[in-house]
């Protein structure tokens, strides 16, 4: 098994009743003040959780977006878990909103309520902590044999235009040819089709060809894996305090390894937070 530390909760969900369903489950539960994310289960998973009240809320004031932001920029694997039934907001509002999210690469997951919320954490906690976990590789793949697979990953490779996007488009307009004449302002009327996407479909479809050597030089991308650094300001409610910068994802991982030293553990028999030290923690594994 791979040992990634204790599973991070934030200060905020202290009386949520999945704490405790968490600590039930066998697993090393620590309270602190996270600066994304309600819960971290190790340096590259996260989720933010939205109960019924505060979803609506966080749409509205558009929170929720940049919550995916940071959450995005500071862990590989970014979770929105929806919880329960939406309330004080329209249901087309919260469901655009997420499907919204949903394009943007955000893994959305919808539970019944905090019981099964914390059935999700648990199984996503101990997958985070299996041996081998599965990756996907980026090795040479065989191309697909059926033409109609071939005509999605076509379009697939266009900039924006994922492979559910493409079976869409092709199973809307009949085929790869249609699609092209359709472009770029008839596939406008498709779902999720705006005016960036449809011209970028149009310029692969119908725009000349140019010569490699004749090509503009691709933009230089970062490695795999590897993002621009997204910082945070952190201020002192002192006056005249000195600034500090810090990188979102080291902030994450220094919770993560400041966790063995001083931070909050939840008991597991009285559902008390107390402070724990490194052998408090050694005697309760």
């Amino acid at each position: 098994m791979v040992d990634v530390g204790p599973v991070l909760v934030d200060h905020r969900e202290r009386n949520s009743p999945i704490p405790d369903a968490l600590v039930a489950a066998g697993l090393d539960v620590q309270l602190t003040d996270l600066p994304v994310g309600d819960y971290v289960l190790g340096q590259g998973l996260a989720i933010e959780r939205k109960g019924p009240n505060d979803l609506g809320a966080s749409v509205r004031d558009g929170r929720i977006f940049d919550q995916s932001v940071r959450l995005q920029s500071a862990f590989p694997q970014a979770v929105l878990l929806v919880e329960g039934e939406p309330r004080g907001i329209a249901e087309d509002a919260w469901r655009g909103a997420v499907c919204r999210l949903v394009e943007d690469g955000f893994t959305v997951l919808h539970s019944l309520d905090a019981e099964d919320s914390a059935a999700w954490i648990v199984r996503l906690a101990k997958r985070a902590r299996r041996a081998g976990p599965t990756i996907r590789t980026d090795g040479p793949r065989r191309a697909p044999r059926h033409p109609s697979a071939q005509a999605e990953v076509m379009l697939s490779v266009v900039p924006g235009i994922s492979t559910a996007m493409a079976r869409s488009l092709l199973d809307a307009y009949g085929s790869l040819a249609a699609v092209a004449a359709a472009a770029p302002e008839g596939l406008r009327r498709h779902p999720g089709i705006g005016r960036v996407r449809a011209t970028r479909l149009a310029e692969a479809l119908h725009g000349p060809y140019v010569a490699l050597a004749d090509r503009e030089p691709e933009p230089e991308r970062p490695a795999r894996g590897q993002r621009p650094p997204r910082r945070w300001i952190l201020t002192s409610p002192t006056p005249g305090a000195e600034l500090q910068s810090f990188d979102r994802r080291a902030i994450a991982l220094r919770a993560l390894r400041s966790a063995t030293d001083g931070s909050q553990l939840i008991d597991g028999l009285t559902g008390e937070v107390v402070a724990a030290t490194g052998e408090d923690r050694h005697r309760r594994a």
